[in-house]
């Protein structure tokens, strides 16, 4: 006695571009679910998500980008204060609490100076 063999097919089922774009638009309809439509088609909701994103990535490829728009600007030169001198000068600038900021040149009496700090700080 031979034993018969029983050939199941297998459930991997391929469908043209068409096909999927027209179980797409179905599954798109507002008045449906893409539960519905995939369980009228014998399919898994999953893989009609599979093929939208498929979809979405073909027509970005296929779509140019728009170049970055670029908007011409022209700045000033950075201003220099009147204040600011060249390295080495020998300008010693000393900003304080309260916003008291003071300007020494090089060579100014060390005491006078002391003086003017401290009298700064005690207001």
């Amino acid at each position: 006695m031979t034993n018969p063999h029983i050939i199941v097919a297998g459930t991997r089922r391929s469908w043209s571009p068409e096909q999927k774009r027209a179980i797409l638009a179905e599954a798109d309809d507002p008045a449906t679910t893409a539960s519905a439509v995939a369980r009228r088609h014998g399919l898994h909701s999953s893989l009609l998500f599979r093929w939208r994103r498929a979809v979405l990535a073909e027509q970005q490829a296929r779509t140019p980008s728009a170049p970055p728009a670029f908007v011409p600007l022209a700045l000033p030169p950075p201003a220099v204060a009147a204040a600011e001198r060249p390295a080495g000068s020998g300008v010693v600038e000393i900003e304080l609490a309260g916003g008291h900021r003071l300007r020494a040149e090089a060579g100014a009496d060390l005491a006078l100076l002391q003086g003017v700090i401290a009298a700064l700080l005690h207001r």
